[in-house]
């Protein structure tokens, strides 16, 4: 997971220019985060709270791929359109109890983030926010992040 987060922002470190600073990934509220290393991340909340938290802590108890598997079956009302697959990036913040605080989700490029797209994405926000306890942590910290990342079918 460390090296796919070092290879997203290697990637897309074009897209800081979109928004300020040195920012890696914006969405419609703004930055999602500042700065990221091989152990930490700066969040960014939807209200501009910073948080600095230690990478890797939490882990959907099911596994990744049941996690994908899940929102794309129960999240994901499939229409006609021409659609291509694309990747999309979710992101999550938990407080010390593995509480959702929020749900964060964009299509990188960011000129690629179509309305159709963001509907889809929706979807899968949506579908996240009803994994309550289905967490586990690996230490005790006050925030966890956990950043999902999959290419749409």
């Amino acid at each position: 997971m460390k090296g796919f987060l070092f290879l997203l922002v290697a990637i897309f470190c074009p897209l800081t220019a979109n928004c300020q600073g040195a920012v890696a990934v914006c969405d419609k509220y703004g930055p999602i985060y500042t700065s990221m290393n091989d152990s930490t991340i700066t969040y960014i909340t939807k209200k501009g709270d910073k948080h600095e938290i230690k990478l890797n802590q939490i882990h959907y108890i099911e596994g990744d791929e049941k996690l994908k598997e899940f929102l794309k079956k129960d999240y994901y009302v499939h229409n006609d359109s021409e659609d291509y697959g694309y990747r999309v990036f979710l992101f999550m913040l938990f407080n010390s109890k593995l509480r959702i605080k929020e749900v964060r989700g964009v299509v990188l490029p960011s000129n690629q983030f179509t309305e159709e797209r963001q509907k889809r994405v929706t979807m899968y926000v949506n579908g996240l926010k009803h994994t309550k306890n289905k967490w586990k942590k690996e230490t005790v910290q006050q925030w966890y992040d956990y950043l999902l990342s999959f290419v749409t079918d």
